[in-house]
């Protein structure tokens, strides 16, 4: 089998996106290796008689059984713990549930199967059944890269299978022949000679207590295969030990190898996503900006020589009163802001409906869980034994975006802002333009009455006036759609640039993971 570079695998580790997973592995492993004895993990699912079996091979060895051992039919093994058996380090493990849903049963799922790549001799402990749902799980366990003889496979709870030894061992011992060459037919990498068919607790003699005599099993010891079982741990050689350590760091650091790039992959396909929704709110931001800056510019355009155009009207009337020149000012700024603000009002009515659309979208999600997660500090323990370590990535991805905290507070300041009630009418917005119009034709008159070059300036003054006054009165419900298109894409244009850094130091983890 190929040989992983370890040293680039733990350098590969140290740059990871977020921050190094390298020292949390490390401190796994190098306890792990500073065990002086060998090393033998129980596992399997849960109810194929690991706990019983371990406390079988406790009292039958003499030794003490803790008190955290819990022998019952339900789910009762939560931790990894260790004890010590003879010249070994046996290690009972949860049971693992394939397919779990909950949590606590994926959690102990994942100690299990983490215990196991922890380990110099593995241990499969199988229901006379011989496992169904969690058939691909050991498989994967047995093509993990064992030496010859360091991985176990043990047919628990015999007395169960359906042949009565006490009324015929022949048909008993017959049946389990049988059984373990249907296990070898299924785990090809498996070693005949280290297949063991026992009944640890034969008819549950002893139930689930803790303090049994060792002579509770003595009539069954003939057939029960428990003593062919102890001999073989007793004949562990302790030479063997760097061998299997050696094995088993391969076997880690594989593990850890395939446990990150899937945790990877995971991430890069999430973050992806976001990046998506991101870079697409940018492009609308981009366009409706566009579009509001086109609109703005056609009013402003609009706008210069309408005023001038009236006041020019009105020169050839002389008979037309302040009154009149304000009417008429009133009624073209009215078709002015009436023809233009409605254009606002559409694109306004897009911005909104082109926002419902995006939120509706099954990535929309996605991307708002993320926002919510950076107000939320990430926490990572680095001391949590026999767990995956790759379910810190994910707070320490979210760290990296920790620099844009403040986007929900900005869109929120975004969305408040509105500089134009929705209520206020066309005509009350002109309305303070053409009373100051009114002061203008006044001064106007009294212009032209002291000469034409006196009346020309006062009409250019005029209009400029009235221009920026109309323009002042626009300036507001520009601005309340460009608020809008803050509010709208804010967050997306916030994280556009610290997302697509993201996905792109993913995807060159995973290319570099994959690579090893």
């Amino acid at each position: 089998m190929n040989q992983i570079d370890i040293t680039a695998v733990r350098k590969w580790l140290e740059h990871i996106p977020g921050g190094s997973l390298a020292e949390r592995y490390e401190t796994e492993w190098t306890a792990f290796e500073r065990l002086d004895r060998p090393v033998v993990t129980l596992f399997g699912a849960y109810d194929t008689g690991k706990s019983s079996l371990l406390r079988r091979l406790l009292i039958d060895a003499g030794a003490q059984v803790p008190e955290w051992l819990t022998i019952s039919a339900r789910h009762e093994t939560f931790e990894v713990n260790n004890v010590e058996l003879g010249g070994c380090i046996a290690r009972d493990t949860p049971g693992f549930v394939v397919g779990a849903s909950d949590i606590r049963a994926q959690n102990n799922s994942e100690r299990a199967l983490a215990a196991v790549g922890l380990t110099d001799i593995g241990v499969a402990v199988l229901t006379p059944q011989l496992a169904t749902a969690e058939r691909d799980v050991l498989r994967e366990v047995a093509s993990a890269g064992w030496p010859k003889g360091a991985l176990w496979f043990v047919i628990s709870r015999f007395d169960e299978a359906g042949a009565n030894p006490e009324y015929d061992v022949d048909g008993y011992r017959e049946l389990g022949d049988r059984k373990v060459r249907e296990l070898l037919d299924v785990f090809d990498q498996v070693d005949r000679e280290r297949v063991y068919v026992v009944a640890q607790d034969p008819f549950q003699t002893a139930g689930p207590d803790l303090d049994v005599d060792r002579e509770e099993w003595d009539a069954y010891r003939d057939w029960d295969g428990m003593r062919e079982l102890a001999n073989a741990l007793e004949q562990i050689p302790a030479a063997s030990l760097p061998e299997l350590r050696r094995a088993a760091g391969q076997r880690y650091w594989k593990a850890v190898v395939s446990e990150v790039l899937r945790e990877l992959h995971g991430r890069l396909a999430e973050f992806t996503a976001s990046a998506e929704v991101a870079s697409h709110g940018v492009a609308r931001r981009n366009g409706w900006l566009s579009e509001l800056e086109v609109l703005d510019r056609a009013a402003r355009a609009d706008l210069n020589g309408l005023v001038e155009e009236v006041f020019h009207r009105s020169r050839t009337a002389q008979d037309r009163s302040s009154e009149d020149l304000l009417r008429e000012i009133e009624i073209a700024l009215d078709r002015w802001f009436t023809k233009h603000e409605a254009r606002l009002q559409r694109l306004k009515q897009s911005i909104g409906k082109a926002g419902d659309r995006d939120r509706a979208m099954p990535s929309w999600d996605g991307f708002a869980s993320l926002v919510a997660s950076i107000d939320s500090a990430p926490t990572v323990d680095p001391n949590s034994g026999y767990s995956r370590h790759v379910e810190d990535l994910g707070p320490m991805l979210i760290a990296l975006l920790k620099a844009t905290q403040g986007v929900q507070e900005k869109a929120s300041s975004a969305k408040g802002s509105n500089h134009i009630a929705q209520g206020v009418a066309i005509a009350e917005a002109a309305f303070p333009v053409a009373l100051y119009i009114a002061k203008i034709v006044d001064d106007r008159n009294a212009a032209m009455s002291g000469g034409q070059g006196a009346a020309a300036s006062s009409l250019t003054e005029a209009v400029s006036e009235c221009t920026r006054q109309a323009l002042d009165a626009w300036a507001p419900f520009v601005e309340d759609v460009r608020a809008l298109i803050d509010a709208e894409s804010g967050e997306q244009v916030a994280l556009d640039e610290s997302l697509r850094r993201i996905v792109q130091d993913l995807d060159t983890a995973v290319q570099e993971g994959s690579s090893l």
